[in-house]
């Protein structure tokens, strides 16, 4: 729905669907001149209506539930900065907006929520989301953009919005181990309906799932002089925390351990620096794999060990032309003066003894293994 809804939009409010209270006809129509501020709110309130979609329940944890509510105040917050023009390029790249959207929804999501997957989905049903956990985009328009608020926010908030192929449908995500959901379609719509009180929102719930928190571990590190904070799965994937200040209080809320000192036996911080500075190439999160970070390091020291090998095994060589210019033909032919100053009723027998020397001596310094050089530089 674009904002500005005309009145045909209020027309269509007549026939909602059975198991939905309909508020009065001035209650809709944005009369203010007609109703003062203590009609509205005896008859107007929006967590009077009924609705027969079901409301999506909450993992019920007091912390978690909080923490998911903060980091959808500092999503609209970030909106909000984000709109502004004098402060472009404060916000990371990857939150990035395209036109006149503020943060990258879902590049927001994927960066606050290490290895979560919106591919897979658990199940997808209609309900209702309580909208204190529902993020959305904020940087397009807001309540004060529409000239009849109560009558957009009224539809928008029916239940008709979960239903596949009507007009403004809504589609969301929803993490469930969190208890944190993100609009996909109408991602306009969680602010505008919070700021006009309601509750909650229909939707098309995309029911996702996330790793335990047991399989997450948070690391406090230095990398490169810059304090940062690592993110581990299963002691194997490693993905650094592009917001850690959003990260790192929803995670410990969820249950994962605060961020503790880089463990020894894990590779070096500079190591896995190293690993992350190549691997970001292309779109979407950066991440290392730890095992094979200690096998590049393994190679890298084996690589390093001398050992006698021959001419040919050396892949790095180049030739020195004027040794070479010596040895294959100022040798050879002082060879062939010799022989033929020692044999000289015989200086076809010179020759070929001359070229059967040469031969031999080339042969053995190609093949035999009478340099030393390091393996990494073995072809």
């Amino acid at each position: 729905m674009q904002p500005g809804a005309s009145d045909s939009t209020s027309d269509t409010l007549l026939d909602a669907p059975a198991g939905v209270t309909l508020p009065p006809a001035d209650v809709l129509m944005d009369d203010h001149s007609a109703h003062d501020a203590t009609h509205e709110a005896d008859t107007a309130a929006p967590g009077s209506i009924h609705y027969r979609l079901p409301l999506v329940s909450v993992p019920d944890n007091v912390l978690l539930k909080a923490a998911v509510q903060k980091l959808v105040e500092q999503k609209a917050q970030l909106d909000q900065l984000a709109r502004n023009p004098a402060l472009a390029g404060v916000l990371p790249s990857e939150w990035q907006g395209n036109g006149t959207r503020g943060v990258d929804l879902q590049g927001f999501v994927l960066s606050v929520l290490p290895y979560l997957h919106n591919a897979t989905k658990a199940e997808t049903a209609p309900a209702r989301l309580p909208l204190k956990h529902v993020l959305g985009d904020s940087g397009r328009w807001d309540l004060h953009d529409v000239a009849e608020p109560k009558s957009l926010a009224f539809f928008l908030a029916s239940d008709d919005r979960a239903t596949a192929g009507v007009k403004d449908p809504a589609e969301a995500y929803l993490v469930a181990p969190l208890g944190l959901a993100w609009a996909h379609e109408g991602r306009t719509r969680p602010g505008f309906l919070r700021d006009m009180g309601y509750p909650s929102m229909a939707a098309r719930v995309h029911v996702l799932p996330y790793p335990e928190p047991g399989q997450l571990a948070l690391y406090s590190v230095v990398a490169n002089g810059i304090a940062q904070v690592w993110c581990v799965l299963d002691r194997r994937r490693l993905r650094p925390l592009l917001a850690p200040w959003l990260s790192v209080p929803l995670l410990t809320a969820y249950g994962v351990n605060a961020p503790t000192p880089w463990p020894a036996s894990y590779p070096s911080v500079d190591e896995v620096a190293r690993a992350l500075a190549t691997a970001r190439t292309g779109k979407g999160p950066v991440e290392v794999d730890l095992p094979k970070v200690v096998a590049r390091i393994a190679e890298d020291a084996s690589g390093e060990t001398w050992m006698p090998v021959s001419l040919l095994q050396v892949g790095t060589w180049a030739p020195r032309w004027r040794y070479f210019l010596a040895t294959f033909i100022a040798l050879p032919a002082a060879l062939l003066v010799i022989a033929a100053l020692a044999l000289p009723g015989a200086l076809e027998a010179a020759a070929v003894a001359a070229s059967l020397g040469l031969a031999a001596g080339a042969i053995g310094a190609l093949a035999a293994p009478w340099v030393y050089a390091r393996r990494k530089h073995l072809s």
